[in-house]
């Protein structure tokens, strides 16, 4: 195992986003890499490697902090009829 995937998995086992502040540097910094990167852009790339990173870390602070619940079966009903224009 070479040492940036020794890095990677301990930082994954060690990273958590703590507070609201956190979070918001983490999302302007996922628009700066996305600014740089594309399909195109290698696994491998340093900065394609940092997106990868704080996606998972910001993701995981979402779902605790932000979760989405299952719509009830009126607000899905009143979602497909907005999306097929049906009134």
């Amino acid at each position: 195992m070479d040492e940036l995937s020794v890095f990677l998995i301990i930082f994954n086992v060690m990273a958590k986003i703590k507070t609201e502040a956190e979070y918001e540097a983490l999302m302007q910094r996922i628009e700066e890499l996305l600014l740089v990167t594309d399909d195109s852009t290698p696994v491998t790339d340093k900065n394609m490697i940092e997106l990868d990173m704080l996606v998972d870390l910001v993701e995981e602070y979402e779902l605790e902090h932000y979760p989405i619940g299952t719509p009830s079966l009126v607000e899905a009903m009143k979602l497909r009829m907005y999306e097929t224009r049906w009134r």
